[in-house]
């Protein structure tokens, strides 16, 4: 790309696709502002050398829409996490849920839950696939997550199951278990909890008023409820709080990034993990509703008071820092996801359409009504198998087939988007048009794309021992 960069500190970069790198351009390789002959000869022959060995040179887009079925069979077999929805069903009403009034794109909440009929016909799937040659992982730690709703209402299920799993002994695998809960239950099953070593992601907007949207189904605050619940843990089991109790804050107009931020870490010590609302799936007649409530976390982030402190604690989690992180991967040629990657440098890379995690790269997750999803965060209108009446049906041509159609109703704005190397965005997040075809609502023209390089640079140039600390301290799942 031959169009100049410009930082704010006025210096001038060039962007070598070729050579997936940032030239910095000295301001006598512009010929009006060169002092003198030699300096314009000079760097004539600068960028004569330059486009003689293809830095200015295009790199061709590489993209592909279908994965193949071998490699999705061996991503059940070498699977990272098993979700389960144990049931729809919940004690709260939070104005915001993902599956309230806000949003469409959910089979409706009958208050069911989950089977262990058919939880226990998926672990056998699983574990045929585990005990297979496919299984090439070493040592693993498979991660059985339990989901609402509120899980906790269904206790019995999530405790029939791990005594399920105890009982599958292959070597080289262990389990460990997570969950996310509203806290309201947490009091009455925290012994179990705390024995199995959970680790639990409590759900809490921050103080009172940052937790106002966190209501139970008649409208009553939940806060003096969670809180004590919460205390009450930290009091019993103070190692296991400490090393597996996190914090989960969704961002909202009634709270901010420095508020959920500093209440949580005051009162508890910790952390916590803070999320806009999705966009994705809201219903028409609720757009001006969820407008009013969403609040961007990147802008929440620059208003808070002593934001230095909070960027620097929650390094590695906040906007800024994930931007750079994918900026460094996408657009530097110093990352390699695999030792192979180190020592043999392909020519050319292929890339799927978007940042789509691929069918089961991180997680399988099962809802309450047997549909088998990649992901609990996504809308269930497009399952890739099914569990019923204990018998799974999960087909990898028919998994390629569902992703082929996706990719294949956006490809063609990927190919003309300049930010095809590190799209941001998940292709089941996307709304579709009258047609019912995807459409992209994150499109990067010349102009966005050189201008999200002039701010990333800009940020590399104020703050330079940010290009190390990633380097050093970040991992790239």
């Amino acid at each position: 790309m031959k169009d100049l960069i410009y930082a704010k500190s006025g210096h001038g970069y060039l962007y070598s696709e070729s050579k997936n790198s940032f030239l910095f351009i000295p301001p006598g390789f512009i010929s009006d502002t060169n002092d003198s002959e030699s300096d314009t000869d000079y760097y004539k022959r600068k960028q004569a050398f330059w486009e003689e060995k293809g830095v200015f040179t295009p790199e061709k887009r590489n993209l592909d829409t279908a994965y193949d079925t071998a490699y999705i069979e061996s991503n059940l077999a070498n699977l990272r996490q098993l979700l389960i929805e144990v049931t729809d069903d919940c004690n709260l009403s939070c104005t915001y849920c993902g599956y309230g009034e806000l949003y469409g794109n959910y089979d409706k909440r009958k208050g069911k839950n989950q089977t262990f009929e058919n939880v226990k016909a998926l672990i056998d799937y699983l574990a045929g696939l585990w005990l297979s040659d496919k299984n090439i992982s070493f040592d693993t730690i498979i991660y059985i997550g339990f989901y609402g709703g509120e899980p906790l209402l269904n206790f019995p299920l999530i405790k029939q199951t791990i005594d399920y799993l105890e009982t599958i002994p292959i070597e080289g695998l262990k389990f460990e278990y997570n969950m996310t809960t509203n806290g309201v239950l947490l009091s009455r099953y925290m012994d179990y909890l705390a024995e199995k070593e959970f680790h639990l992601l409590i759900s809490l907007d921050g103080t009172r008023e940052n937790n106002s949207y966190r209501v139970t189904k008649s409208g009553k605050e939940s806060f003096d409820t969670i809180i004590s619940n919460v205390q009450k843990l930290q009091e019993t089991y103070p190692d296991y709080f400490e090393a597996f109790v996190g914090f989960n804050s969704v961002l909202h107009n009634r709270n901010s990034v420095a508020s959920s931020y500093e209440f949580i870490k005051q009162l508890f010590n910790k952390k916590t993990s803070i999320g806009e609302l999705s966009y994705s799936g809201i219903v028409e007649e609720q757009r001006e509703a969820f407008a009013t409530m969403f609040t961007e976390k990147s802008a929440s982030m620059k208003q808070a008071m002593n934001c230095e402190a909070v960027v620097e604690d929650l390094f590695g989690i906040d906007p800024q820092t994930m931007q750079l992180s994918n900026f460094f991967e996408a657009y530097t040629d110093h990352t390699y996801r695999s030792l192979p990657d180190l020592f043999f440098k392909k020519d050319t890379i292929t890339y799927l359409p978007t940042s789509t995690c691929p069918p089961f790269y991180k997680k399988i997750f099962l809802t309450v009504n047997g549909k088998i999803l990649p992901c609990e965060k996504i809308g269930q209108r497009t399952p890739l198998g099914s569990v019923t009446n204990g018998v799974v049906e999960l087909h990898s041509e028919e998994i390629k087939k569902i992703y082929m159609k996706l990719y294949g109703d956006i490809i063609r704005q990927c190919e003309k988007c300049y930010a095809w190397k590190n799209c941001g965005c998940c292709i089941y997040l996307f709304n579709a048009n009258k047609e019912g075809k995807i459409v992209c609502d994150r499109f990067f023209g010349k102009k966005e794309i050189i201008a999200y390089f002039a701010d990333a640079l800009s940020t590399l140039e104020e703050k330079p021992e940010y290009y190390e600390k990633i380097s050093k301290e970040l991992t790239i799942d």
